[in-house]
């Protein structure tokens, strides 16, 4: 009996230097479960006035709220492909929209970007408010010899300039759908979908930290699924943290198009996919902004006509489960 309560003493010990509270069953009970509350609406009408083609679709989008509390969309937003253009390929236009009532009415703003003239492609968008320079970044898919992502800045978001400073440098051309926030440490951090950083042949969320979006320490893996070696199967990353804890969003689009999987971890440089993803969503490129004091979840695409029942952008109240 004497050498049990010993080996439960130095269990116990041993539980208290090691941290054993951290440990992945423990881990995602101590996390909260985000769900979808209610209906989830369309809220956005793809369709541009004055633009050819009459149908458009939504796709990659981000949102942000301005000084004067108005909220605006970013997005992938074009009309299919005419013929002899080619689907995903074919992305002229980045659309712009802004509300005050998110659930009800959107104001459509002229195209915040417009290669249509040029090389017809502009992609996933990511802005936040640049407290160092007093500006709006945006960190943008564009096309120049292959995709490439490009800071632009603007003072007003809805005027906006290139900086001709890319991040993909020499990191493989696929990275793509940058979320952007501002970390603990009071760097802006800079996630995006990729593969082969760090060698590692395999679907990743990387991440870069600046702090002018002109100089970027190098890219690092956060997390990674052991899925093939030729390109990321993942999708539209976005981090945010709750309580102490840290919930990491992405779509894994080439299992379910409209999944997005959550994955919880105690450590934002760190996200264990085998052993701590927490629970599926319906949604592509899911987006979480909080305005008005409610927090809302969207979906959007695919720009494929023929795969669902409607290709624009919609939303949903977003909840927290506590266990």
């Amino acid at each position: 009996m004497k050498m049990i309560t010993n080996a439960i003493l130095l269990a116990f010990i041993l539980c208290l230097q090691t941290g054993c509270s951290q440990d992945s069953g423990t881990l995602l009970e101590r996390a909260e479960i985000p769900y979808l509350f209610g209906e989830s609406k369309q809220i956005i009408n793809p369709k541009a006035k004055g633009y050819e083609g009459d149908k458009w679709f939504t796709n990659d989008h981000c949102f942000i709220e301005d000084k004067e509390g108005v909220l605006h969309y970013f997005g992938i937003n074009n009309p299919y492909p005419p013929k002899g253009k080619e689907l995903y390929r074919y992305h002229p236009y980045l659309g712009h929209l802004t509300s005050t009532d998110p659930e009800k009415k959107w104001n459509r703003q002229a195209m915040a970007i417009d290669r249509s003239k040029t090389t017809e492609y502009v992609g996933a968008p990511f802005v936040v408010w640049h407290e160092e320079s007093q500006r709006y970044a945006m960190v943008v898919e564009v096309w120049e010899d292959s995709r490439e992502l490009e800071v632009f800045w603007s003072d007003d978001l809805y005027n906006w300039e290139p900086s001709g400073v890319y991040l993909t440098g020499s990191v493989w051309k696929s990275s793509r759908d940058p979320h952007i926030m501002k970390g603990p440490d009071g760097k802006y951090w800079i996630h995006v979908v990729s593969h082969g950083v760090e060698g590692k042949k395999r679907s990743q969320i990387i991440r870069w930290k600046t702090t002018d979006f002109v100089n970027f320490e190098p890219a690092k893996e956060v997390l990674g699924i052991n899925d093939n070696n030729w390109a990321t199967l993942m999708e539209s990353p976005f981090l945010l943290e709750r309580n102490g804890l840290w919930y990491m969003f992405f779509t894994y689009a080439h299992r379910r198009y409209a999944e997005t999987i959550v994955v919880v971890s105690d450590n934002p440089d760190h996200f264990d996919y085998e052993k701590n993803t927490l629970t599926t969503m319906f949604g592509h490129a899911m987006e979480i902004f909080t305005y008005k004091g409610k927090t809302y979840a969207t979906s959007c695409g695919p720009e494929d006509q023929h795969y669902l029942n409607h290709q624009s952008t919609s939303m949903a109240e977003l909840k927290w489960l506590k266990q």
